[in-house]
């Protein structure tokens, strides 16, 4: 990892907010619903296990039994003080320790949905592949997996990122690097979508962005693969 996020646990939230104070944004929940939101309108089906690598102290996982009141939700993390922050504040989702592609192996269900949300930036390079081989395996058949990072290509993004304490030694993931990851490990159906070109959420707003999802200058961007026997 490019930092221990251990240091960070009980101040993560400060520091995303002030890293994004120049921008007048003061809501930082809507980064972590409206991915949420996303992964929820594009699944046909709603998955029964759903596995979120990297939650951290579980941000999102109120939001995730908001739009997936029915699935089981797990979180994994490096971080174990993270997760202690995590289990207090969402006391009915399992999260587990991760610190190597072995310990995934404890999950004897397969997932149906894996989320991992700017995650990867914080990977060593050389262990990108080894890490999405393994959640390959561990997900079910016609399982998806969404990465979203964020959008080099932005001016704006790139200017938080360069000066945000939490990503201190991360670099940007371009979204082809990230295609090419997911095709490798198997990934079939993939998707690249850019994402958040407002800060502002709404009706309106989340249309007009589902409608530039090629422009590549949100926020962010989200890949999309599945994991299909049939290709196998």
């Amino acid at each position: 990892m490019s930092l221990s996020f251990d240091t960070f646990a009980t101040s993560y939230d400060r520091e995303l907010k002030d890293s994004l104070r120049s921008f007048y944004i003061k809501d930082i929940s809507l980064f972590a619903e409206y991915k949420i939101k996303k992964v929820a309108s594009i699944l046909s089906l709603k998955p029964s296990n759903i596995l979120e690598f990297g939650c951290g102290t579980g941000r999102n996982s109120s939001f995730m039994q908001k739009w997936f009141p029915e699935s089981r939700i797990y979180g994994c993390d490096i971080s174990e003080k993270s997760l202690e922050i995590a289990r207090s504040m969402n006391p009915s989702v399992h999260y587990d320790t991760i610190t190597n592609t072995a310990d995934l192996s404890r999950y004897k269900q397969p997932f149906d949905c894996i989320f991992v949300s700017n995650v990867f930036h914080h990977i060593p390079f050389n262990e990108h592949q080894i890490w999405l081989d393994a959640l390959f395996g561990i997900l079910s058949n016609n399982g998806n997996i969404f990465i979203f990072e964020h959008n080099p290509y932005n001016p704006i993004t790139k200017f938080i990122f360069k000066n945000s304490k939490i990503d201190k030694g991360a670099t940007m993931l371009y979204p082809s690097y990230c295609y090419n990851l997911l095709k490798r490990a198997n990934f079939k159906k993939i998707k690249r979508k850019y994402s958040l070109f407002f800060t502002w959420r709404n009706t309106v707003f989340e249309f007009i962005e589902q409608l530039f999802w090629w422009f590549p200058l949100g926020a962010q961007y989200y890949l999309q693969g599945e994991k299909n026997s049939s290709y196998l």
